[in-house]
């Protein structure tokens, strides 16, 4: 696709806002929303992702300022149609409110807002990838979308209901996070939805139980509850 077809959807989505339906279907129009699933060992990217990348992307990918801890893990976007799953799956509601803790250049907050309509939230520890995330949504008009630049072991997690985690760290700092996670579900319920290494990790969690069946596939979203 031109340039011209990309400038010419983004002005639809401030206009119009595309949401749910809508947007699946001008995504089947260009690129189709089918794919063989069934089971990967990595992230998989194909031609959604470039579609998305167009769409939501206007500039070049910023550099990182910021020297990470030895437990936090390199950004890597959640593939598109890995989105486009969970969202199928989520049953959000409008009372939810989504949280992605590693939210990186914003694609997953963008897709499930425009997606799901709820608000969606983005906690991410570098300040080049939180500007550029917040330039887009600017850019689309996308008010009910922000992002906060700070540590995860930093962040106020009191609004969120459904929090979002493609393997932003491990170790220590995953179990730090957890526990804050822990204490937030003492006010409410809260959802935990996983995708990648840190799966196993969370499903540890004595205080959360399984939505989903128990599946060895890392690259398949997995959803907890709190008990």
């Amino acid at each position: 696709m031109s340039r011209v077809h990309f400038k010419n959807l983004r002005a639809a989505i401030r206009k119009e806002g595309f949401t749910g339906a809508s947007l699946k279907d001008m995504v089947k129009e260009y690129v189709g929303v089918e794919a063989d699933n069934d089971h990967y060992d990595s992230p998989c990217y194909d031609d959604l992702d470039i579609f998305i990348n167009g769409l939501f992307f206007f500039k070049a990918m910023p550099q990182q300022t910021k020297d990470l801890e030895p437990d936090m893990v390199y950004y890597q976007k959640t593939p598109a149609r890995t989105v486009f799953d969970l969202v199928e799956q989520a049953h959000f509601t409008k009372e939810d409110v989504f949280v992605d803790i590693g939210s990186g250049l914003g694609q997953v907050a963008f897709l499930v807002h425009l997606l799901s309509g709820i608000p969606a939230r983005g906690i991410e520890f570098e300040p080049a990838f939180c500007d550029y995330a917040r330039v887009c949504a600017t850019e689309l008009h996308l008010s009910h979308v922000t992002f906060i630049n700070c540590d995860a072991r930093q962040a106020d997690y009191s609004e969120g209901t459904v929090f979002f985690m493609f393997t932003p760290f491990r170790g220590a700092i995953l179990q730090d996070v957890l526990e804050f996670l822990r204490r937030e579900a003492l006010r409410r319920r809260i959802k935990i939805i996983t995708y990648g290494p840190c799966t196993a990790e969370v499903a540890g969690q004595s205080w959360l139980e399984w939505l989903t069946p128990r599946d060895n596939d890392l690259y398949k979203p997995a959803f907890f509850q709190s008990l």
